[in-house]
């Protein structure tokens, strides 16, 4: 189930039902999206992988845009109920947890921008974190909107390339090399060094404010 064969022909399927009934295909999945990745799922770069290869980059980006905020929203707000508890249970055995509530200052909206950035930071322990944080909502819910802007781009880009190798001929080394692949994988590597780019900017913002001496 699982060779590039039949992959290439769910995906022939999934394509072919999805164009079938467009604005259905896209509410179910952006509905999965939010339901998935809110109940705190690691599946969000699958559920972009997919939908880059069946509905192209355009389309599925913004529907991974709607849903990953749509998510976010819900684990958020249930972070600010009795279901803090649980969720707080489940983040403690990340020790990023702490480091990222302590780590929210006087620009929220700044701070998780940065976290959204990072491709490798979980999504799902970020929304903890702010829900517990009692973060505002507007400045979380933009924050999460804009900072998921080049991961949607970066991850459904690769998701069509890869959709688009399933259905042809090429072999895996000419899939891989290919620049549908190749070129998002280069952004997310670039875009990986988000915080050390951050840190090296606040060391020198830190180091051009010197304190004042006495007269």
């Amino acid at each position: 189930m699982l060779s590039p064969d039949a992959l290439g022909r769910e995906q022939a399927h999934l394509r072919e039902a999805a164009a079938n009934a467009p604005i259905l295909a896209v509410g179910l999945y952006i509905l999965a999206y939010v339901i998935l990745t809110g109940a705190c799922l690691p599946v969000a770069m699958m559920l972009s992988l997919l939908g880059g290869a069946i509905f192209g980059v355009w389309v599925a980006a913004g529907a991974v845009l709607i849903g990953a905020t749509g998510g976010a929203v819900l684990t958020y707000a249930a972070a600010r109920t009795a279901f803090a508890p649980v969720l707080l249970g489940y983040a403690r055995s990340d020790p990023r947890l702490q480091l990222i509530i302590d780590g929210f200052g006087r620009s929220a909206f700044s701070y998780i921008l940065t976290l959204r950035l990072i491709p490798l930071m979980p999504f799902a322990l970020v929304n903890v974190a702010c829900g517990l944080a009692a973060i505002p909502l507007r400045a979380y819910t933009l924050g999460t909107l804009a900072g998921g802007i080049p991961s949607a781009f970066i991850y459904t880009s690769l998701g069509a390339g890869l959709g688009s190798a399933l259905g042809s001929e090429r072999t895996l080394e000419a899939t891989l090399t290919s620049p549908q692949v190749l070129a998002p994988l280069v952004v997310l590597a670039l875009l990986s060094l988000t915080p050390t780019v951050v840190k090296r900017l606040r060391r020198r913002g830190e180091a051009g404010v010197k304190p004042p001496t006495d007269p």
